[in-house]
């Protein structure tokens, strides 16, 4: 065993090995004999991503809790991701490790092989694609603000004016795609949004359009005006990150015992100098009204936010793969800390039952 950067334990053997992992499909029930959790992902790119990565691989090994043990993930964007690697049994010290490179378990490093996306660079966006002919407001956009005057949001209603995407990632989630197929697995909701009205969907909960997972994914990915959206039963989806960066809401009508909330895209405070501020306020503040639904609900939320460190790690481009490994570590840094001062966080691990081998 070896301690890497950060603090995240590289070892032979996962804790609790390979397969699918997870509580009940819609969250906990009085039938569950355990307080029921939920994980809340939210977006971020790829160092939102890393962000996560580090968060969970903390938890893991400094809380004692794993996150593949959650009743229910909401996974959104770069969260979409994170939440289906963990639902097919990837240990978040697994993906700590793959982001380094370095050897991780047998059971984790066999599963990340079969569902390791195509990582060859993206192209870096230009400012003069933006510069393409706008789409008209959509039937569909204009019908929903008429039915629903009170839930039109200006922010949303542009992202579905945006030129079309050009960046095709249908091809990143191949490997995803042929581990599962149509299966879907058990306690995952990911989140993406219509692009002609920019409604939300949840995959993976009742009622949703069915949809392969590698495609949910990739629809919750599809950044609107860079990557080119989604197709599912006919209908065009892209970021879920569009309506909301957590999507934390989703779960108000679950009812679970405890939320743990970890928002790349906001700041711990909400305030953080810098010329991403304003952005990092608006998500805290959207995620404080969030956490305000499921409190108002008896549920109790932990939130984890980027505190001075992780901002520092990640900039301002949120696709910058080389900065992940010191996003990683600072993360992890991060709530090893508030672990320590968060008795509520120390405990985790106790209130679950231990995951089963697969």
């Amino acid at each position: 065993m070896r301690v890497l950067p950060g603090g995240v334990e590289e070892t032979d053997d996962a804790a609790h090995g390979g397969g699918a992992h997870g509580g009940g499909a819609h969250g906990g029930t009085a039938e569950q004999p355990h307080p029921t959790l939920g994980l809340v992902l939210g977006a971020g790119g790829v160092v939102g991503q890393a962000y996560q990565v580090g968060v969970l691989a903390a938890l893991e090994r400094e809380a004692h809790w794993d996150p593949r043990d959650a009743d229910l993930i909401v996974g959104t964007s770069a969260g979409s991701v994170t939440g289906a690697a963990i639902r097919v049994g990837v240990p978040a010290t697994d993906l700590a490790a793959s982001t380094y490179g370095i050897r991780m378990s047998r059971a984790g490093g066999a599963l990340l092989k079969r569902i390791i996306p195509d990582d060859s660079p993206l192209p870096v966006p230009s400012i003069l694609s933006l510069l393409r002919p706008w789409n008209p407001p959509s039937l569909a956009l204009i019908g929903r603000t008429v039915r629903r005057p009170l839930a039109f949001r200006p922010d949303v209603a542009a992202m579905t004016l945006l030129p079309r995407g050009r960046v095709d990632i249908s091809e990143r989630a191949h490997a995803l795609h042929e581990m599962v197929g149509d299966n879907w697995p058990e306690g995952l909701w990911i989140c993406a949004a219509r692009r002609n009205d920019g409604a939300r969907v949840v995959f993976g909960r009742e009622g949703s359009p069915p949809a392969p997972l590698a495609a949910a994914v990739l629809a919750s990915c599809a950044i609107p005006g860079y990557f080119t959206p989604i197709t599912i039963g006919g209908v065009e989806y892209f970021d879920g990150g569009v309506h909301s960066s957590t999507n934390a809401d989703v779960l108000e009508e679950q009812h679970l015992d405890t939320v743990i909330v970890v928002s790349s895209m906001s700041a711990a405070g909400g305030l953080a100098p810098g010329p991403d501020a304003f952005l990092r306020w608006s998500v805290h503040r959207r995620l404080d009204r969030e956490i305000a639904h499921l409190e108002a609900r008896g549920t109790t939320v932990i939130r984890l936010e980027p505190g001075p460190e992780a901002r520092h790690a990640m900039g301002l481009w949120a696709m910058a793969e080389h900065r992940a490994p010191k996003v990683v570590e600072a993360a992890y840094e991060e709530t090893r800390n508030r672990v320590r001062a968060d008795p509520l966080l120390a405990r985790l691990g106790a209130s679950q039952p231990a995951s089963v081998a697969g």
